[in-house]
């Protein structure tokens, strides 16, 4: 049988299955959390971070990107995956480590993947970049979980490249990749809750305060100079890019008042 056959063969029978498990994740993460915010809208009214909210325009225009986006992972994913039956990437599928080794390699993965979307999302906020990669993302001013993977192809394709760079550098078992994968899109639907879901207390516990929360990317989205991470805040405070108002902004969205008076001025930009 030919490579091309047996790459062909390999194509339909694990692809599929991929695709499957990209959009899953995109729907559940993406559905269960946006189903959740409007079951509970009135009593969390004030936690929602901006006055202005998405249209069905925006949320049709995420979901149909973010569709795409996931047939573009799934892609890629498949890559990954051939490479690794090829010995390209070192993703192995034998014996389970023990727990501590899938702690070990899913914390690298997570850590490597905050400064990969750090600095590439920095690159796409460049004028050039922004024009033809990332100005799509940005049209949801007001974002909403659907707009999780709402990215324009070069975009996806940018966010994509980071498994098979992550494969060709450090050695990570199938469980861990998909715990990173899941953790992933789980963060992500997060950050674009449009809600604060962290508690008030969050910022005043060191260790915490340098994981995201949903305050810190909304004003990314408003404000598109700041808060460029994605799981935690330390390059933005060592890069000096973290926006000034973040804290009161965070405090102000868990306080009954909540925050939509402070963002006024910058939703109507």
């Amino acid at each position: 049988m030919s490579q091309t056959g047996t790459l062909s063969e390999l194509f339909q029978a694990a692809w599929p299955t991929i695709l499957v498990l990209d959009l899953s994740r995109y729907l559940i993460a993406a559905g269960g959390l946006a189903s959740v915010l409007a079951l509970v809208a009135r009593p969390i009214a004030a936690r929602r971070i901006q006055h202005r909210r998405a249209t069905s325009a925006d949320i049709r225009r995420e979901i149909g990107f973010s569709l795409s986006t996931v047939v573009l992972f799934s892609l890629v994913g498949f890559c990954v995956y051939a490479g690794s039956q090829h010995g390209m990437f070192s993703i192995y599928g034998s014996a389970l480590p023990g727990s501590g080794q899938l702690l070990f390699e899913f914390a690298l993965l997570v850590l490597l993947h905050d400064t990969w979307f750090y600095w590439a999302h920095r690159g796409m906020h460049t004028r050039w970049l922004f024009r033809r990669v990332h100005r799509l993302h940005h049209k949801s001013r007001t974002p909403t979980p659907w707009a999780a993977y709402s990215f324009a192809p070069p975009e996806a394709i940018i966010e994509a490249a980071f498994l098979p760079v992550a494969g060709l550098l450090i050695s990570t078992h199938e469980i861990t990749v998909l715990l990173f994968v899941s953790h992933m899109i789980l963060r992500n639907v997060i950050g674009h809750a449009g809600f604060e879901i962290f508690p008030g207390w969050w910022l005043r516990v060191p260790l915490l305060r340098c994981v995201t929360t949903t305050t810190h990317h909304d004003l990314h989205h408003s404000n598109g100079g700041y808060n460029f991470g994605l799981y935690f805040t330390w390059w933005d405070r060592c890069m000096n890019t973290e926006h000034p108002e973040y804290r009161s902004r965070f405090i102000t969205a868990t306080q009954s008042r909540g925050s939509f008076k402070r963002n006024d001025k910058e939703n109507k930009a």
